[in-house]
This record gives structure tokens, C-alpha cells and sequence, in this order.
């Protein structure tokens, strides 16, 4: 009896020892399977539960490569009925993090919090690129949660002394762009905070990919033949002197 104990807590024991030091690789083929080959991980090292490796993410018309994706189990939230992660991201001059969790009704990610330099605009939007973006940018979504193509929760997007190299203005501005998720509807605002490049537009993402927006650009009242340039380049000059620009 006393042998069968032994036996038993040794297996026990070497079970666990394999679980802990499960390689981060053996998940890579997991969540390409699971989303389709959408996110792919390569590079991985480490273990499951505290890894790290380079994450290829691809959608309608998106696609980018994360420098590096680091993540940490969070035995804590098992109490709550969350498998959760903390999970923080470098993309260039960008870094983020969050805390991914699974619950039994949904994926969620609190405290989601990123910024860094706007030249990553371009690794995320290729065709940013001839703008050559600069600036600040910051990202908030205290809470999101998702299952299949429903979302819900909120979050805002900072470009805070934007330039480009379109203009020889610097900055043209901090803009604020704000996106509000219930359901497969995502209700999107573009508003100008400071500077003489005012933009200003509304739009509406339905998913699974149907993306709309409607918005338009001006100039601070005596910089308009500084701006003409940039302002050209976003859009048509409307009757009323503002320039339209958008997509449906």
C-alpha cells in the first residue's frame, strides 16, 4: 500500500513538472488552428504559461508581425473562473499590455493600454507609409470583451503632435478617434483636440468587415496656404472650404 502511495505521488508529481515546463512552441499550431490561420506564432520560447515570441496577425485588409509578444499566467484569477494572461506587446516603437483572460461565456481584455512613437502607424496601415507619420500615439480600452463577431466595450485612440512629412507644419495637431462596441456594430468619432489641421468625422464598422466613415479637414483659420498641401491630399475641397475625405 505504502509502495502504491509512493507510486502515485511520484506520477502525480513528474505530471505536473511536465505540465509546468510545457514548451511555448507546442501552442503555436494550437492558435493557428484556432483562428484560422489569422494568428500565427513564431520564435516561441519559454513555457505556456510564461513565454514569449514573435505573433503575425491577419484580417480583411490588415495584416501586422508584433516584434515580440511576452506572456505570464495569472493563477490568481483561476478563483474568479478566468483563465487569464498578462500579455504585453512591443511593435517597433510601440509597446502595449493587457490582461487576456477566457471566461466561460466570452474572450475578455482588461486594462488594455499602448503608445509609443506614430511611425508604427505605417507597420499596422502600409499605405501610411507615404505619409511618414509622426507624433505620439496612445491607446486605452479599460474593458473589451468578445465571442466570435460580438464586441463589446469602448476605447480611445490618441495622435498627439502629429506630423507628416506632407506638411513642413509641426504639429499639425492632436486628434482623438474613439470607438464604441456593442453586438457586430462598432459606432466610431474622429475629433480634433488642438492645432491648425482640424479634423472631424463619424463612421461605422459592422462586422465581420464592413467599415464606413465620412469625415473632413480644415484649416485653422489664417493657416489655410500653410495646409494647402497636406489638405489637398486628404480630399477634395467641398463648397462649403472644408475637405472631405472617407470611404463607404
Amino acid at each position: 500500500m505504502r509502495a502504491t502511495r509512493l507510486f502515485l505521488l511520484g506520477a502525480a508529481a513528474y505530471g505536473t513538472f511536465l505540465l509546468a515546463t510545457l514548451p511555448a512552441a507546442v501552442v503555436a499550431p494550437r492558435v493557428a488552428a484556432a483562428t484560422s490561420g489569422r494568428v500565427t506564432l513564431a520564435e516561441a520560447a519559454g513555457t505556456v504559461w510564461n513565454g514569449s515570441a514573435r505573433v503575425a496577425i491577419s484580417g480583411r485588409g490588415f495584416s501586422a508581425v508584433l516584434d515580440e509578444v511576452r506572456w505570464r499566467f495569472q493563477p490568481a484569477r483561476l478563483l474568479s473562473g478566468r483563465l487569464a494572461y498578462a500579455v504585453e506587446a512591443r511593435l517597433g516603437g510601440l509597446r502595449g499590455e493587457a490582461e487576456v483572460s477566457r471566461t466561460p461565456l466570452a474572450w475578455r481584455a482588461d486594462g488594455l493600454r499602448a503608445n509609443g512613437d506614430a511611425t508604427a502607424i505605417a507597420a499596422l496601415v502600409p499605405l501610411a507609409a507615404v505619409w511618414s507619420p509622426a507624433g505620439e500615439i496612445a491607446l486605452e480600452a479599460p474593458q473589451l470583451a468578445w465571442q466570435g463577431e460580438r464586441i463589446t466595450g469602448a476605447a480611445t485612440l490618441d495622435w498627439r503632435d502629429a506630423a507628416s512629412s506632407l506638411s513642413t507644419v509641426r504639429p499639425l495637431g492632436s486628434w482623438r478617434a474613439q470607438a464604441t462596441a456593442e453586438g457586430t456594430s462598432v459606432k466610431l468619432s474622429l475629433a480634433t483636440v488642438k492645432g491648425p489641421l482640424r479634423l472631424a468625422g463619424n463612421g461605422s464598422l459592422d462586422l465581420p468587415g464592413r467599415f464606413a466613415f465620412s469625415g473632413e479637414a480644415r484649416a485653422e483659420p489664417g493657416r489655410e496656404r500653410d495646409l494647402e498641401s497636406i489638405l489637398a491630399h486628404l480630399g477634395p475641397r467641398r463648397a462649403d472650404g472644408a475637405h472631405g475625405f472617407g470611404t463607404r
